[in-house]
């Protein structure tokens, strides 16, 4: 679980455990590990929001003691930003407001990105016809203006025919 990531709202500033370093570490990480979508652990639904994990395994992750980790567990019960239910083997904590944390605006994204190519793809057709354009005109302009091989090869002619012309009067 290495990938993907979290929103945080700078409302946690005034969230009444902020001060409390072990508490508000305990409860990111506890966002950070928390389902993003329902699943399974060992034949129990793990909902979204929710993790399998236990006091011990909380206290390696985060490099606290045990203790400090149970008492910032037990402050985010006592004000509802948590919820743990307890097995002999394991914990399945859930964050209360998880879906409130963490909405999901997948659709909303998924709208603006699907209308993003065919502004794109509108705009670059637009910009294209204008290259196109200026191309063509530039192409047509060329082709009428003499260029300087082609006013030598009429000079050429020109010589041609009258000295031709001159031999002819002369004779």
């Amino acid at each position: 679980m290495d990938d993907g990531f979290i929103k945080i709202n700078r409302r946690l500033l005034s969230w009444e455990w902020y001060q409390d370093a072990n508490t508000a570490r305990v409860f990111i990480h506890c966002l950070i590990m928390a389902n993003w979508k329902d699943g399974r652990f060992r034949g129990t639904e793990v909902p979204r929001g929710s993790f399998v994990t236990g006091r011990k395994k909380l206290a390696e992750e985060l490099k606290m003691s045990e203790q400090s980790v149970r008492t910032a567990l037990d402050h985010l019960k006592s004000t509802n930003e948590i919820t743990i239910k307890s097995t002999p083997k394991y914990s399945i904590i859930t964050v209360v407001k998880y879906n409130e944390y963490q909405s999901d605006n997948r659709q909303t994204n998924q709208q603006l990105t699907n209308n993003q190519p065919t502004t794109n793809q509108q705009l670059t057709t637009i910009e294209e016809i204008k290259k196109r354009k200026k191309l063509k005109e530039g192409e047509e302009k060329a082709a009428a203006a003499p260029t300087a091989k082609s006013k030598k090869a009429l000079k050429e002619i020109e010589n041609i025919y009258f000295s031709k012309v001159k031999r002819e009067a002369k004779a």
